[in-house]
């Protein structure tokens, strides 16, 4: 029996190779982090600024320290390639997959584009995982997107003990690159709820397909149209912002916040594109007539809001309208409201053809 159990221990290693006790870790904060709208944050791995604690609500600050859309470039010759992170929460969720609220998926250059390889299944607060095994050694770029509904207190990148690893070696997708970002705004659609990865949050995937960093602003439940994150958010010099809250806002909160938040951001950036977004269109509509009644409301005052500012002179806002967004087969949600990796990539591939 014993000698079984010895057996048994040493089939992952005799099958798949490389072992993660093999590897050496370097600290990710030595490598490239892209997609973090401001430097200036309590935690490397959050996304608001510092000065921002104590001036907007706190479930908003909290939710700024989940690292949604930030991910790690880095370039390397290993064949194995592993991770270790350190989550502040340990955050679960019963309609969202652990691979995406606290886990982190890997990418690869191939081609010129974009291609998933791996996952990091969570386990614990304190977690190490092997993305990949059994590579052919040449060098490779990398991009590894962190957990989109908790926060990370530290994150190492492991490879082979005689491999090198470094910042990337191509231009492709890295920060400080002359293109600047896209910042999107909104609710825990945008945060990336319910993708079964974190790469697959619809601002990422439109990130990889225009090869620039997209700034993931989502707050779950919380994307209210506060004046003050129109003043952040107003910060960050964007080519583009993507402004995706109503799911978030009542109609009276879109009367009350929606034209002095939009206002601020048209006027601080008034040659920047700024794109208001519709409620997609939940399956729920089809049947509830109080969601189908409420939205049509908020629908009404969105609309009306986006014609006054147009009407004032402000011809950086842009209207995108909520039909076909995720389809029309109401098959692109988990439960009604946040969407499946379907449903990302029809609001991704429709929103390109808007913004693009």
């Amino acid at each position: 029996m014993k000698k079984l159990v010895i057996l048994l221990l040493l089939i992952p290693t005799a099958v798949f190779g490389q072992d993660i006790t093999s590897l050496k870790f370097v600290d990710a904060e030595n490598l490239m982090l892209i997609n973090k709208g401001f430097s200036n944050t309590e935690m490397y791995y959050s996304r608001l600024p510092e000065t921002l604690k104590g001036n907007v609500r706190k479930a908003v600050w909290d939710l700024g320290l989940n690292s949604a859309g930030l991910a790690v470039r880095f370039s390397t010759n290993s064949k194995c390639i592993g991770v270790k992170w350190t989550l502040l929460n340990n955050f679960h969720m019963s309609h969202m997959p652990g691979t995406s609220i606290r886990g982190l998926d890997l990418y690869t250059l191939d081609g010129g584009q974009w291609k998933f390889i791996g996952v990091a299944k969570p386990t614990k607060k304190e977690s190490q995982n092997i993305f990949i095994r059994n590579m052919d050694g040449a060098t490779h770029e990398y991009l590894a997107y962190l957990p989109l509904y908790d926060g990370v207190e530290k994150l190492e990148i492991g490879v082979d003990s005689t491999a090198e690893i470094s910042l990337p070696k191509t231009s492709k997708l890295v920060a400080n690159s002359g293109v600047k970002p896209i910042v999107f705004y909104g609710t825990s659609i945008t945060q990336g709820g319910c993708a079964s990865r974190p790469g697959m949050a619809y601002p990422a995937i439109i990130g990889r397909r225009l090869g620039c960093e997209t700034i993931n602003l989502g707050f779950s439940g919380n994307a209210r149209m506060d004046f003050v994150m129109s003043q952040t958010i107003a910060q960050i010099d964007a080519s583009k912002y993507v402004v995706d809250c109503m799911p978030n806002c009542t109609a009276q909160i879109l009367r009350d916040s929606a034209y002095t938040f939009l206002k601020n951001l048209a006027e601080t950036r008034s040659q920047v594109p700024i794109y208001m977004v519709e409620n997609v269109s939940f399956p729920s509509f089809l049947r509830d007539q109080k969601s189908a009644s409420d939205v049509q409301e908020k629908y009404q005052v969105w609309r009306e809001t986006y014609l006054k500012l147009r009407k004032e002179g402000y011809k950086n806002i842009r209207y995108i309208k909520a039909k076909g967004l995720i389809g029309d087969d109401y098959e692109g949600t988990v439960d009604a409201v946040h969407l499946t990796d379907l449903g990302f990539l029809r609001l991704a591939e429709n929103l390109l053809k808007k913004i693009k």
